[in-house]
């Protein structure tokens, strides 16, 4: 490992020589598999005796009741991700510690209260569905900068059903421009990826204090923005996959420097392997060789005052340089209208949607929002009328079907909403992976449409033809 980094280690955390080479030991050494039940799908009960069935381990861990660290002694020709548990978005396949900044924003509860929750910077991507079961009721605006992600986070929302999430496409320091929108803000930063030393020593190859001080002023810009936007008496999430105190503390201290009487930490609680009772600290970071997770930063704040906007605090501090680039570069201008590419869906295509799922569902979706982007159409559970003209959506949930020259033609995901009484039936889980590999499976139905239903959980629509069945991929 570079030795400019691990002096730096050494030094910043007064570490003696052993537990210098524990720490170089542990980052050479795998990590545990952890996975996170996906609660949207299905409960942590039934999925443990899914998983039974076929002989996988599941250790409790020290965060969250949804996740596990797993282990297969059977079933190993079929990589995990590759499983039909996971392709069903029942788990995903997760790092413990970095999914600890939703862990500390909700404190570990289910709250279905509603919110308008930012998730800042929404790659790489499970934090979101995780806010979506923390915050069932909400509105969680997932903002990814960078477009050519933008597929791989729709994909993931839809495989786990995160029926409550908007996505968005912006430069982070565009919501400063929207003062006191947010209830609460996660801000997983862009970092300079510390942890990836466990892949590769090259990772650390152009490492230096120099470099890491850069990415600390994009920190700080995009912190600035985050606490712009968040509503007074709210709280804000800041993570980093980084140990180094300058992408962290300095940035952290910076803030609350400049708007001191504005802001305070709220104190977390943390338990390790090693330790019985709960800590309560201002910052957690995790380490290898004590956590045995990933290297990973969380502090959260809450804003108990507005900010003087024109008149910031004056800071006498070596650390100043630190916002002069912001100040210089903080000039954008919030859009006034907002042209959405969705459209509302007419009251007729609505009503023949209507009636085909009650037709042939027994299923009623008149609670839904609607929405058409050309001949796709979306739904959302929420009103969001009050974010139509401020946020470009570039998803607006899940699609789940098409209108093809008025004629309609569900998609397969519209077996997420839940399981119907009519039109549905059970396969095997074997027969299910055929139709992943897009062999053959007949049954004796009717030519139609039909969800299927693989165990106790809801699977996926499917058109029947010539006794053939196939996914409604469209």
């Amino acid at each position: 490992m570079k030795k400019d980094f691990i002096d730096y280690i050494r030094n910043e955390f007064d570490f003696s020589q052993d537990e210098i080479n524990n720490f170089e030991n542990a980052c050479s050494m795998p990590l545990k598999k952890s996975i996170r039940v996906n609660t949207n799908k299905i409960s942590v009960e039934n999925f443990k005796k899914l998983v039974w069935e076929k002989w996988w381990k599941l250790t409790d861990t020290c965060l969250w009741k949804n996740t596990f660290y797993i282990d297969r002694a059977e079933d190993l020709d079929i990589a995990l991700w590759n499983t039909v548990e996971h392709l069903n978005g029942f788990f995903y396949i997760q790092e413990l510690a970095a999914s600890s900044s939703p862990f500390y924003m909700s404190g570990d509860k289910v709250d279905k209260n509603e919110y308008l929750i930012l998730d800042m910077s929404a790659s790489p991507w499970w934090k979101t569905t995780q806010l979506s079961e923390y915050y069932p009721n909400s509105i969680i605006i997932a903002n990814e900068i960078n477009k050519q992600r933008l597929k791989w986070l729709f994909v993931n929302l839809d495989r786990m059903s995160s029926s409550n999430v908007l996505v968005t496409n912006y430069d982070w320091r565009f919501f400063r421009e929207y003062l006191e929108k947010f209830d609460k803000v996660l801000l997983d930063a862009p970092c300079s990826w510390e942890w990836t030393a466990y892949k590769t020593d090259d990772s650390l190859k152009y490492w230096n204090i120099k470099n890491i001080k850069s990415i600390a002023k994009l920190q700080l810009s995009l912190i600035d923005s985050a606490l712009k936007t968040l509503k007074v008496w709210w709280e804000l999430v800041y993570s980093t996959c980084t140990l180094n105190r300058i992408e962290n503390e300095w940035v952290i201290d910076l803030v609350m420097q400049r708007y001191a009487d504005c802001l305070e930490i709220v104190p977390l609680f943390t338990k390790s392997e090693i330790i019985s009772e709960w800590e309560k600290k201002n910052f957690v970071r995790n380490w290898p060789h004590i956590n045995g997770t990933w290297w990973f930063f969380v502090a959260k704040i809450k804003k108990i005052k507005s900010f003087d906007i024109e008149n910031p605090k004056e800071i006498n501090s070596r650390d100043m340089f630190f916002w002069k680039d912001l100040e210089k570069n903080n000039k954008y201008i919030k859009q006034k209208d907002v042209v959405q590419n969705y459209e509302k869906l007419s009251s007729k295509d609505m009503k023949m949607i209507l009636k085909f799922i009650e037709d042939n569902f027994s299923y009623s979706l008149k609670e839904k929002k609607f929405f058409r982007y050309k001949d796709e159409i979306f739904i959302f559970d929420q009103n969001i009328d009050f974010l139509w003209k401020d946020l470009f959506f570039y998803k607006t949930w899940i699609k789940i079907w098409e209108l093809k020259k008025g004629i309609f033609v569900p998609n397969f995901n519209l077996w997420i909403i839940e399981k119907f009484e009519k039109n549905s039936f059970s396969i095997w889980v074997i027969d299910f992976n055929k139709l992943h590999k897009w062999e053959d499976v007949f049954v004796d139905k009717v030519d139609w449409y039909y969800q299927i239903i693989v165990g106790e959980s809801v699977a996926w629509i499917v058109i029947i033809k010539n006794k053939k069945m196939k996914f409604c991929f469209n």
